[in-house]
């Protein structure tokens, strides 16, 4: 019987990897972070796809040129200028909507060329038909230009690169998590065979819920987001192995107790299995209830209820087989393999405990005063931190910043709705006494020379 739940189990594995689709794409075409309907920025990107002035369906991409510290010389201006000339010609090639440059007109020029004179900015409007890693290929490529350093950055280019930096780290942290899962189960065990089972059947889990909840994406638009392969493998591994350390554990008292492998194998199931099933089925629940949520992140990691399901699956049905099959040499090389280690101290603790629970809880609260006093983290929802130093559209991006205005790089456009026509004189009294408000240098150090855009019905 464990011999066919292991062949069933190797036939899955395989049909999964087989299966499985382009995650990275998947997270970038389907992955993006998405509020709720409600929240005031998405009835404004409502709005923008229903301008019809070349801003529905875009991306906001800044072209950067700069020289340094000095000023961008007569030559230089003339490479950017034709290197500009080229983008107007050719913007069907380039799925460019709108193009404003510097010598567009005199208003253009005091806000994209820098008051020192040594960064020029271009900004372009880029239909989503691409992709935005195609997208900033190619215009990187085209932007090139002859004596001056050329960035492309952009909101969405800076999101895709935060993508890419996630997968990265997510690929350290299955080694780390690997490394670490491998050597404590060493330590727990004193074996070499037992991580390397118990890393296997996790692994399985992750490989085969991964392909599950990918294919759900791709066919059925499954909530989705950057975070949601890093939620499968932080909690997969995390239960994953202490589960396996009950299961395992239990498995050796059955053993020290006389039974046969087999024999053995089926009582641990009965006890330890129950209480991973109880225990797995709670954080499966959990993890299901996030459906409900609102907020896209949150959602996507519904994901890992399906991971939970799959663990559960193969704890139960995959792992007994190596439990049959090996028996005490599960645990090999470990020569202790009848005693139970108790540790003195921690049971000392649990002792002192229970008899002086004040003292205890007095005992562990002047202990964590020390952490709240020395804690003086800050939310940062920059996600541009998480991003390296060599990265070019981060290295754009703080050019601009520091050559320009706070929100130059990425401009905050502010729409009005009304259910009456605008086009009037007592509309646009209101608007322009709007425009002048946000003018005054008390806003001003927040916003930079706001674009009020009206569309009248």
């Amino acid at each position: 019987m464990f011999l066919i739940q292991a062949v069933i189990w190797l036939i899955i594995m395989i049909s999964a990897v087989i299966w499985l689709p382009n995650t990275s794409q998947l997270i970038k075409e389907k992955g993006d972070t998405n509020l709720p309907r409600a929240v005031k920025s998405e009835v404004a990107q409502k709005i923008q796809d229903n301008w019809g002035r070349g801003q529905d369906n875009t991306r906001q991409v800044i072209v950067v040129f700069n020289n340094g510290h000095e000023k961008i010389t007569a030559d230089q201006g003339e490479n950017i200028a034709k290197t500009v000339d080229h983008l107007k010609k050719n913007k069907s090639t380039y799925h460019i909507k709108s193009i404003l440059a510097p010598e567009d007109s005199s208003e253009a020029k005091a806000q994209l060329l820098s008051k020192d004179k040594t960064t020029a900015l271009v900004q372009l409007a880029v239909d989503k038909k691409q992709s935005v890693s195609q997208m900033t290929q190619t215009l990187t490529k085209q932007a090139k230009t002859d004596g001056v350093k050329t960035y492309i950055t952009g909101s969405d280019i800076l999101e895709d690169d935060f993508s890419e930096e996630i997968e990265k780290g997510l690929h350290k942290t299955e080694w780390i998590t690997v490394v670490f899962i491998f050597l404590v189960l060493m330590v727990v065990f004193r074996s070499v065979i037992t991580p390397i089972v118990s890393l296997f059947s996790v692994g399985v889990a992750f490989i085969t819920s991964l392909s599950v909840v990918m294919n759900l994406v791709d066919k059925f638009n499954f909530p989705l987001s950057n975070f949601t392969q890093v939620f499968m493998v932080v909690v997969l591994f995390g239960i994953g192995t202490d589960y396996n350390i009950l299961l395992f554990d239990q498995f050796k008292e059955e053993l020290n107790a006389g039974y046969e492998k087999v024999e053995a194998t089926k009582r641990a199931l009965k006890t330890a299995g129950r209480t991973i099933l109880y225990s797995g089925i709670s954080v499966l629940i959990g993890f299901a209830t996030l459906e409900l949520a609102k907020f896209s992140i949150y959602k996507s990691a519904v994901g890992v209820s399906i991971a939970v399901a799959v663990l559960l699956l193969v704890l139960l049905t995959l792992n007994p087989f190596f439990m049959a099959v090996f028996g005490k040499y599960l645990f090999w090389p470990s020569k202790r393999f009848g005693e139970t280690s108790e540790s003195k101290l921690w049971q000392g603790i649990a002792k002192k405990s229970i008899k002086y629970p004040l003292i205890a809880l007095l005992t562990v609260i002047l202990m964590a005063i020390p952490l709240f006093v020395s804690y003086n983290s800050q939310l940062n929802y920059d996600t541009l931190t998480e991003l390296g130093e060599d990265i070019p559209a981060k290295k754009g991006f703080k050019v601009v910043q520091k050559h320009f205005s706070a929100g130059t790089a990425e401009p905050s456009t502010l729409y009005i709705k009304s259910k009456n026509r605008l086009d009037n004189e007592a509309s646009l009294q209101t608007i322009d006494s709007l425009a002048d408000k946000l003018k005054k240098p008390k806003v001003l150090r927040r916003l930079r020379q706001p674009h009020v855009l009206v569309a009248p019905k």
